[in-house]
C-alpha cells in the first residue's frame, strides 16, 4: 500500500548555507529527506560565479541560490538547483536536455472503468509507442511553426488535406497552458534537413519519442484530493484517469545546447563559463533555448495524444467518446533560463517553476512532482516562495547513482517490477532470456529503490511553503524506453 500525504506538519524553515561570497543560499529539506553532502558542496561552488562575474563588470553577479528537496549530484550542476543572476547568464548550468519538463492531461475517464482493460491498453501502448503506429506526420511549415512559436503556432499552422492519424486528437486541443518560451524570430540553425519540404507532410523518428533515462509517460488515477478548492477549480476529480508526461528535447537538446553554450567564455575562478547579458550573441542563445523548449513541449503533447489514441482503441464503445475533451492542466520545463526582470535571470536545473497565486492562477501555478516507478506522483499549487526563487522539485530525486543501481541482481529487479505495469519496447514476460537481461539492465537504473521516497519530499514542500499539495496520483501503467 502506498502512503498518501494526509496531514501537514509544523512549518519548516530553509537552511541558510554559509559561503564566502555572501550570496544567500537556501536548502529546503526536512530531516526525513536524505541530502547528499557532495551535492550541496557542488551547488555552493556555483556561488564562485559571483566573484568571477564581478571581475568582468562590478554590475554583474549572482543574487541568490535555492536548492529544492530532490537535490542530488549531476553534471554540470546538481539537479534541484535554482540560481538567480544579475546581468549575466551561465548557459552550461542547465545541461543538455533543454526544455525538459512535465505535462498533465485530464481524460474524464473513471479508473474503475479502465482497470478491466489494462491488458488491452498495454498492447495498444506498445504498438503506438514502439511498433510504428503513432501515425504523426508534419510539413516543413508545421515543424518550423513548432520550433518558433510552440504548440499554439503548431496547431494554427496550415494543415494539408487528408492529414489524419494523431492530428485528429492534436487538432482538438482548444486550450493550451501558456508557453514559458517566447516566439523565436532569428534564424534556425542546423535543422534544415529535419524541416523538410514546407508543404509536404512526412514522418520523422524524433517527435513522439519518450527519450531515455528517467523520462516516462504514465497513465494514473487521482488517488486522493488533498485541496478540494484547487482541485475543483482545475477540474480534477477523485478516481479520474490522468496522463502524465516527462520528456525533453530529444536529440535537438544537444544541437541547440551547443548553440546555447557557444558564446559563453571561461572566466578566472568561475566553475562554469559566463555570458554577459549585453553580449551580441545573447539573442541567438535565447533563440536556441526557446526553440528547444518549444519542441520539448510539443513532443509532450504528442506523447499524451498517443496515450489518448491508445485509450480510444483499448476501451469498449461508450466508455470514452471520440470528442471527449482531453485538456492539458499543466506543462512546464525544469531545465531552462527565465528572465526575472530588472536584468535578472533565473536558471533552473531540475527545478520547476512554482509561482504563487495570480490573476491567471488564483490557487497558484500547477506543479507536477512525480515519484519513482510504482510510487505516487503529486499535483501541487505553487506558492511562489521568495527564498526558493519561486521554485519546486521536479521529482523525488535520486538517492542512488545509476552505476550503483545497476549492481542489483536481475532477481531483485524482477521482484521490484512484478507489481508494476511497465510498457517497454520488449514485453519482459514473454521475451527471451538474453533480451530480458538487456532490458532489465536499463530498467535497473530507474528502479524504485534508486529514488527517494516521494511523500517526505511533498511534505517538505507543504511545510516549507513551496507548494501546496492538491492531489495524489497513483500509477496504473508506465511507458518507458530502454
Amino acid at each position: 500500500m502506498i502512503d498518501v500525504l494526509s496531514a501537514r506538519g509544523e512549518a519548516l524553515s530553509p537552511v541558510l548555507l554559509p559561503h564566502d561570497s555572501g550570496v544567500p543560499a537556501h536548502l529546503f529539506a526536512s530531516p526525513e529527506v536524505p541530502v547528499e553532502r557532495a551535492a550541496v558542496r557542488d551547488a555552493l561552488r556555483l556561488l564562485d560565479l559571483h566573484a568571477a562575474a564581478q571581475k568582468l563588470d562590478p554590475a554583474l553577479g549572482v543574487e541568490a541560490l535555492a536548492l529544492t528537496p530532490d537535490l542530488h549530484r549531476a553534471s554540470p550542476a546538481p539537479v534541484g538547483t535554482a540560481l538567480r543572476t544579475r546581468g549575466v547568464l551561465t548557459p552550461h548550468l542547465i545541461g543538455n536536455d533543454l526544455g525538459c519538463g512535465m505535462r498533465l492531461h485530464l481524460t474524464g475517464l473513471r479508473a474503475d472503468d479502465l482497470r478491466p482493460h489494462l491488458d488491452v491498453l498495454e498492447r495498444e501502448l506498445r504498438a503506438v509507442f514502439f511498433q510504428g503506429q503513432r501515425a504523426l506526420s508534419l510539413t516543413g511549415r508545421q515543424r518550423e511553426a513548432l520550433l518558433r512559436g510552440g504548440v499554439p503556432d503548431l496547431l494554427a499552422a496550415p494543415r494539408p488535406a487528408g492529414q489524419r492519424g494523431l492530428w485528429d486528437l492534436l487538432g482538438a486541443q482548444a486550450h493550451q497552458p501558456d508557453p514559458h518560451a517566447p516566439f523565436v524570430r532569428g534564424p534556425l540553425h542546423g535543422v534544415r534537413d529535419w524541416l523538410g519540404d514546407r508543404d509536404r507532410a512526412s514522418f520523422d523518428t524524433q517527435l513522439g519519442s519518450v527519450g531515455g533515462g528517467n523520462h516516462f509517460v504514465e497513465v494514473q488515477e487521482v488517488a486522493a484530493v488533498l485541496d478540494r478548492h484547487a482541485a475543483y477549480a482545475w477540474g480534477v476529480r477523485p478516481g479520474e484517469v490522468v496522463v502524465m508526461v516527462h520528456s525533453g528535447s530529444l536529440g535537438f537538446g544537444h544541437l541547440f545546447g551547443a548553440q546555447l553554450r557557444a558564446p559563453a567564455r571561461a572566466a578566472p575562478g568561475a566553475p562554469l563559463p559566463l555570458l554577459p547579458a549585453d553580449h551580441p550573441g545573447v539573442p541567438g542563445v535565447l533563440d536556441a533555448l526557446h526553440a528547444a523548449a518549444h519542441l520539448a513541449s510539443g513532443n509532450r503533447l504528442m506523447l499524451a495524444c498517443m496515450v489518448r489514441a491508445a485509450l480510444g482503441r483499448a476501451l469498449p464503445p461508450g466508455l470514452l467518446a471520440q470528442d471527449q475533451p482531453f485538456p492539458a492542466l499543466a506543462d512546464a520545463p525544469h531545465n531552462f533560463i527565465w528572465p526575472g526582470g530588472d536584468g535578472d535571470w533565473v536558471h533552473r536545473k531540475g527545478a520547476t517553476p512554482a509561482a504563487g497565486p495570480s490573476v491567471r492562477h488564483p490557487h497558484g501555478e500547477p506543479v507536477l512532482i512525480p515519484g519513482s516507478m510504482g510510487d505516487l506522483s503529486y499535483l501541487l499549487a505553487g506558492q511562489g516562495h521568495p527564498l526558493a526563487l519561486g521554485s519546486a522539485s521536479h521529482g523525488a530525486g535520486r538517492r542512488q547513482p545509476r552505476g550503483a543501481a545497476m549492481r542489483q541482481s536481475d532477481a531483485e529487479a524482477l521482484r521490484a517490477l512484478e507489481a508494476l505495469r511497465v510498457v517497454t519496447p520488449t514485453d519482459l514476460r514473454t521475451a527471451r532470456s538474453e533480451i530480458r537481461a538487456r532490458a532489465l539492465s536499463a530498467l535497473k537504473q530507474e528502479a524504485p529503490g534508486a529514488y527517494k521516497a516521494v511523500t517526505p519530499i511533498i511534505d517538505t514542500h507543504a511545510r516549507a511553503g513551496l507548494a501546496r499539495p492538491v492531489a495524489a496520483l497513483r500509477p496504473l501503467l508506465t511507458v518507458k524506453s530502454l
